[in-house]
């Protein structure tokens, strides 16, 4: 049986003193294999919009956590790829989100993005109401770790 992949990444920045998502460009992988920047609106084709939600709530909950936290966030990347079925049913979700410090931040504020708040926040992701949605049937991977 024939799959149809999505791919999608994401870029944020987020600066101080809030570390409220300052920018963010999310880029669709197109058929030309040229990546596109996603504007949404009542036009855009309405799974892609769906797509769309997962990954940007993944996102949100990321960064909201990651505030709530007070972790010093400098910027996001993240990749989302969706495999379906010839017929569009969900069958794979992949994604993989890096955390970047600022690294002008003190090493006290940089020092809490530890193992342990990087699980923590891997695990309320989990709870994003768009992933917490799919079928269970949907095999769902998504990684979060911090770059460099």
């Amino acid at each position: 049986m024939s799959q149809r992949t999505f791919q999608f990444r994401l870029h944020s920045s987020h600066a101080s003193p809030d570390r409220a998502t300052q920018s963010l460009v999310v880029e669709f992988l197109a058929e030309s294999g040229q990546w596109e920047p996603q504007h949404p609106s009542l036009t855009t084709p309405g799974f892609r919009l769906y797509l769309l939600s997962l990954l940007l709530c993944q996102h949100f909950y990321l960064v909201a956590n990651a505030q709530e936290r007070a972790i010093p966030l400098q910027r996001v990347e993240g990749s989302f790829s969706v495999l379906t079925s010839v017929d569009w049913i969900l069958e794979q979700l992949n994604g993989d989100f890096v955390l970047h410090l600022d690294p002008a931040a003190p090493a006290e504020e940089r020092s809490r993005a530890d193992a342990e708040a990087i699980t923590s926040i891997s695990e309320r992701m989990k709870l994003c109401p768009v992933s917490r949605n799919l079928p269970t049937t949907v095999q769902k991977a998504i990684g979060l770790r911090l770059g460099a």
